[in-house]
């Protein structure tokens, strides 16, 4: 299986010339003020809330169109006393029904004491959920809600909870609220940032700066994480003279990455190892910068200070660490709309969208348009998924486990220009250059599944197909799948997930005269177990397996191991299945000498069998049971003394 030399350079920093900056949308008191981040909808169209600004002044809900046409939808009221809430002051996110969700910092129950809300693209506005008038839990958020797999939304406070140093949260969609943790000031304070659901199902998220609670160190800046149930750890301390200055970033290789006030440019596994992979002047002192992974794989930010005027920047770091320069903001007539970038996601097309604030402006924020002429995207729509099914090699089921590999089918599932898709090698798959380290890529060329919110490790795309190992998903259940393209996001499809989801490596194409053959290979040699002439018929050279010999079986969805190995890892340890199985051949049971993950592989699960004694020639059944259940495949393997 694939594996990568990682090599960190410290490059130098280039600095093209791009002139596709574009102003779509300028605010004013009319259509709002100080434009929060926004969010790319279902429909292809971008919302957003305005904190100030509208017909009360109290803030707007708007759409815009692709080509920068703004609509503003809902505006704030002041009556009764700002009772629904007043001045969003969060990026919105999108339910699967479609709805959003978001946050006010005032209103409520009194003035000051801040909301959430849910509200439809057409506008109808509901209030779920009213913070207090004191330093009470939770607080008022600040940095956005999260949409996790299990249907309930996560945030942070940045202040209330039993310290009044700040609180993280879930939420039912109908606006129940439960504290997970109070922030004491030891573990971290003023959480700012968006929480981020990762690979292992924990959320992970950054704290402000505190008091001492490290050895040798007088502040410092957490990086933690917080799972469903509310078990908190801080995974690294930031020194406070070298702390973030952007925010985490969820890399398609499973790690974070990050900017620091010292122009660090650095990455952080899930278990806390942090690496500078570059450190760049160009990144140092900058102000709050927006950090993304674009789908050709580089970062793309922006910094509200820096850049040839000092007024802002966008810029992009190549993984390996080159930093280069993509605009400086205020180089045009119109600079009181154009610059103080505070925002930057990507856009279907592939240019980058974002919004901008200048600070003491008669125009207060605008939302601009970068294109990027390295950017192609020949796709001609979102994705449709049509089909999910287990791996049909291995049984081709109509439900999944956490790990399972799945078969995506459908149409426009990826760009049909897209060069690894002709590639000479294994077209479609995913290369060495894909992984990190041990670990498998969440995306293949901007392609990428979600599953239960989580994203799924891809092996191969294509335009009709898409194969992918699931994550480690709650459940059992209903979860929905969504795929994305370089357009947009596929409509979600819904699959069941089981605890287990157990298969044998038997293809359709390795069978006769209507019987099904198991995929089996002898430990000693490697060679097929069939019998000869069926084996010549496929190709292959092939023997049959003797009574007392042993044989190698092969598996996917056999469920967790012994020691634990997540989902898109290269296994490189023995190991052991925490639900053992059990062999027959016909009636006969077999001795299974080993039964788990196969080294070097990813999601590939390997049975040691030896062939039971007096068995007489001839093809037997093989009966495989796990957990008081006998696996739903009827596959055969050759006997011959």
């Amino acid at each position: 299986m694939p594996t990568r030399l990682v090599v960190l350079v410290l490059a130098a920093i280039a600095t093209p010339s791009f002139a596709q900056f574009s102003t779509l949308v300028q605010f004013g008191y009319g259509n709002g003020l100080t434009p929060n981040p926004l969010t790319l909808g279902a429909d292809g169209n971008f919302y957003g809330t305005t904190q100030y600004g509208g017909a009360s002044e109290l803030g707007t809900f708007f759409k815009m169109t692709p080509s920068g046409t703004l609509t503003t939808i809902y505006s704030f009221p002041f009556t009764p006393f700002l009772a629904g809430g007043a001045d969003p002051n969060t990026p919105l996110v999108q339910a699967a029904d479609g709805t959003f969700y978001g946050a006010a910092c005032c209103g409520g129950n009194v003035f000051w004491g801040g909301t959430i809300f849910r509200i439809t693209p057409a506008g109808a506005y509901t209030k779920l959920y009213s913070v207090g008038a004191t330093y009470q839990s939770p607080g008022t958020p600040t940095a956005g809600l999260t949409l996790t797999g299990d249907g309930n939304f996560y945030g942070t406070t940045v202040n209330g909870g039993t310290s009044a140093r700040g609180t993280v949260f879930k939420m039912t969609p109908e606006g129940t609220v439960t504290i997970l943790h109070n922030f004491n000031g030891a573990d971290g304070q003023g959480p700012n940032a968006k929480l981020i659901q990762a690979s292992d199902g924990n959320l992970y998220g950054t704290a402000g700066v505190s008091t001492p609670a490290y050895p040798g160190q007088t502040n410092f800046a957490a990086f933690f994480r917080i799972s469903a149930s509310g078990t908190f750890n801080v995974v690294y301390a930031f020194p406070l003279s070298n702390a973030p200055t952007s925010n985490l970033t969820l890399a398609s290789d499973g790690n974070f990455y990050g900017t620091t006030t010292g122009g660090d440019f650095f990455k952080i596994d899930l278990g806390g190892t942090l690496t500078s992979v570059a450190t760049h002047t160009l990144l140092a002192g900058t102000g709050a910068v927006a950090l993304i992974q674009g789908r050709d794989g580089n970062f793309y930010g922006t910094s509200t200070t820096g850049g040839d005027t000092g007024r802002g920047m966008i810029f992009r770091i190549t993984p390996q660490g080159t930093v280069a320069t993509l605009y400086s903001f205020c180089e045009q007539t119109d600079c009181p709309d154009s610059w103080y970038p505070t925002s930057l996601l990507q856009a279907p097309d592939g240019s980058l969208v974002g919004t901008t604030d200048p600070p003491g402006a008669d125009v207060i924020g605008s939302i601009f348009r970068l294109q990027l002429p390295s950017a192609t995207c020949n796709a001609t729509a979102p994705p449709e998924i049509s089909s999910v099914e287990s791996a049909s090699a291995y049984g081709g089921y109509s439900y999944f486990a956490s790990g399972s590999w799945l078969e995506i089918k459908g149409t426009n599932l990826a760009d049909p220009s897209d060069p690894r898709l002709t590639a000479a090698t294994n077209p479609g798959q995913w290369t060495a250059s894909d992984f990190s380290g041990a670990n498998a890529p969440l995306s293949l060329d901007g392609n990428s599944v979600s599953i239960g919110g989580l994203p799924a490790y891809v092996s191969y795309i294509s335009t009709s197909q898409l194969n992918v190992q699931a994550p480690e998903n709650p459940g059992p259940g209903a979860i929905s799948v969504t795929a994305t393209n370089c357009i947009g996001t596929s409509a979600p499809y819904t699959f069941v997930k089981q605890t287990l989801a157990p298969g044998l490596l038997a293809p359709a194409n390795y069978s006769a005269n209507g019987t099904q053959y198991l995929v089996a290979t002898f430990a000693s040699d490697g060679a097929y177990v069939l019998s000869a002439a069926l084996g010549a018929s496929f190709g292959l050279a092939t023997r049959p397996a003797t009574p007392g010999q042993l044989i190698v079986a092969y598996g996917v969805g056999f469920g967790d191991v012994r020691p634990a190995i997540p989902p898109g890892v290269i296994v490189s340890q023995s190991n052991t299945l925490v639900n053992p199985v059990t062999f027959q051949f016909g009636s006969a049971s077999a001795t299974v000498s080993y039964a788990g993950l196969a080294a070097g592989y990813i999601g590939l699960y390997e049975f040691f069998i030896t062939v039971p004694v007096g068995l007489a020639d001839g093809d037997y059944p093989v009966i495989v049971m796990q957990n008081g259940n006998n696996l739903p495949q009827a596959a055969y393997l050759s006997i011959q003394n």
